[in-house]
């Protein structure tokens, strides 16, 4: 028996969210992660029936499909579909360009300064770290 709550999904672009699975595709390919996740369990809901969920994977040229079995089900969430050609949408486009660049530059600058700290601490092997982060700490609070 189908659920009219499940019917309104039908035709729209979901997240499916399912009891954890045997892949850990963080570990499997940590460069490629959290892609993997979008292409397995973000899609267009394309059929419902009792058993389960049939959806075309997002993102994808390939048009691959997946099947969820409803018992493994936790939760679907539609989502924000945006069309560049809309006036309303592009403002949207375009400031998550621009954090997504603000995000790009801070986790880079972040990286470096990870590196250079690295270096410090390579090159001084018997500095205390536990001192220098409770000086850190404190410098913070008071400063």
């Amino acid at each position: 028996m189908k659920s009219k709550h499940l019917e309104y999904f039908l035709n729209k672009i979901c997240t499916v969210f399912t009891v954890p699975g045997n892949r850990d595709f963080k570990e499997e390919n940590p460069s490629t992660y959290p892609q993997p996740l979008f292409h397995y369990f973000v899609g267009k809901i394309l059929e419902i029936d009792e058993k389960g969920i049939l959806i075309q994977q997002w993102n994808n040229s390939k048009k691959l499909k997946s099947y969820f079995f409803i018992n493994h089900i936790i939760s679907i969430c539609e989502e924000e579909v945006l069309d560049p050609s809309s006036p309303e949408d592009a403002v949207i486009i375009e400031d998550y360009k621009k954090n997504n660049e603000k995000a790009i530059q801070m986790a880079e600058k972040n990286h470096e300064e990870l590196k250079e700290q690295q270096k410090i601490i390579k090159e001084n092997p018997n500095l205390d770290i536990e001192s220098l982060m409770n000086i850190s700490k404190k410098i913070n609070k008071d400063g």
